[in-house]
This record gives structure tokens, C-alpha cells and sequence, in this order.
């Protein structure tokens, strides 16, 4: 996830009209390098909603015979739909979770009229709302049900509530921080900062810098982390 250099670590600028790309490109060739190596790309609705977000691979090649990560979006009241999203008719696969109906089980799928590469799938909610509560996904059963199709690295690339609620849940093996040197005018707060990531069971184990970005590591304790040179992972 990238933050602005501000003590809130801040996700977006109020004060802009446009959600606009504020990390180094070579910051967002590492995006594309991670989004390589997965087999999964999972956001919540409202980074598609306010960015209409491919998630594809574009600014590195593919390996030969590799296909696009499968996208997946978690939208508890498929509000999704209502939108002309490129996730949604770019022909590349997308599961989008959702909360299910009474009577429908976790393996319920239905495509709709969204074409083959779209499906979608309903999952249980885990905890009883209180009052008026908002709904949500549990991380564990999404990822249970990822892991029984077969995806075995889900890159969760944002925005920061799905990236909290990974985290809380202890459900991140491994963390990737970009902090871009910007300070926004009304920046949007993550809800993350170090004790998040303390709880969560990570410790970081290095930095670099990345065309003026500081990007910090961060691994599950005792985990080694892909390759021996950091930021080629």
C-alpha cells in the first residue's frame, strides 16, 4: 500500500477533484512485479469504485504461458454491478465476494449476464450485525475459499479498510509499505500505522529507496522473505 509522508499516513488528498498516482514510477513497477508473482489481486469495491482499476500486469512482461492474476473484489451488497467497471468487461477473470442470501451456500456461483470471466460468489457473514451495522466479509472464509479454488498468493492491494481488516485478522504474511514524499493538504487517514502492522504479527526487515519513495518491508516473524534482495521481490 502506498501513504503520503504525513504522520496520518494518508491514502488520498481530499482536496483533489481526481485520485491521482502519487508514488514513483519505479514504485509502481514493483506493483506490476507483485501482481506477477500472484496468483490473485483482491481490493474492496471502493478502490474500484474510485479508481476503476484494471489490476492487471502492464508495466512488465508476463512470464511465458502465464496468464493475468485473477482479480478479486470483496462487495458485500454487489454495489459493484451498478457501475461499467473494467474489471467487470476487460475479459480477464474476476471473482467478486459477496454477502450471500438466506438458503445460498459458499459455493452458490452465478455469472448473471456478466459473461463468462465474471463470477460471483456469496459468502456467510461470521459475525451477527449489531443494530445497523455495516456488513462485512470475513477475510478467513474469503481466503478459505480462494485457497479451495486453487489460489494459493492473494496480493491484497487496497484500499486501506480491506487492507485493516486482512491485518487484524492475522491473515497478512507479508507486508510492502511505499511512502511517497508528499504531504497531502486533506489526507484521507489509512487506519494503519506501525501498531497495526506489531499486532498483526509482522516486523520489518528493511528499507530501501525507490525513485524518491521510501518502501518498508515487512514479514511475519520467522518468515523468510522470497528473495534475498529485497526490492526485487
Amino acid at each position: 500500500m502506498a501513504f503520503d509522508s504525513s504522520p496520518i499516513w494518508g491514502v488520498a488528498d481530499l482536496s483533489e477533484t481526481k485520485s491521482e498516482r502519487f508514488t514513483s514510477p519505479e514504485s509502481l513497477d514493483m506493483v506490476h512485479r507483485l501482481r506477477r508473482e500472484s496468483s490473485a489481486v483482491l481490493v474492496g469495491r471502493g478502490t474500484v469504485e474510485r479508481d476503476d482499476c484494471s489490476l492487471s500486469v502492464r508495466r512488465v512482461e508476463l512470464l511465458k504461458g502465464q496468464k493475468q492474476p485473477t482479480r478479486v473484489v470483496l462487495d458485500p451488497s454487489l454495489k459493484i454491478l451498478e457501475g461499467d467497471y473494467s474489471v467487470l468487461r476487460d475479459g480477464f477473470e474476476t471473482l467478486i465476494y459477496h454477502l450471500q442470501s438466506e438458503g445460498q451456500g459458499v459455493d452458490d456461483v452465478t455469472t448473471l449476464d456478466l459473461g463468462d470471466s465474471v463470477k460471483l460468489v456469496g459468502v456467510k457473514e461470521s459475525v451477527p450485525r449489531i443494530n445497523n451495522s455495516k456488513r462485512h466479509l470475513s477475510p478467513e472464509l474469503v481466503l478459505k475459499d480462494l485457497s479451495s479454488r486453487g489460489f494459493d498468493h492473494i496480493m491484497v492491494e487496497g484500499g486501506p479498510a480491506t487492507a485493516r481488516a486482512f491485518l487484524d485478522a492475522g491473515a497478512v504474511d507479508r507486508a510492502i509499505l511505499v511512502r511517497a514524499p508528499v504531504e497531502f493538504q486533506v489526507p484521507v487517514p489509512a487506519g494503519i500505522n506501525v501498531e497495526t502492522l506489531l499486532k498483526a504479527g509482522l516486523e520489518m526487515i528493511g528499507t530501501t529507496e525507490m525513485g524518491g519513495d521510501i518502501v518498508e518491508y515487512w514479514t511475519r516473524k520467522g518468515l523468510l522473505w522470497p528473495n534475498p534482495e529485497l526490492s526485487m521481490w
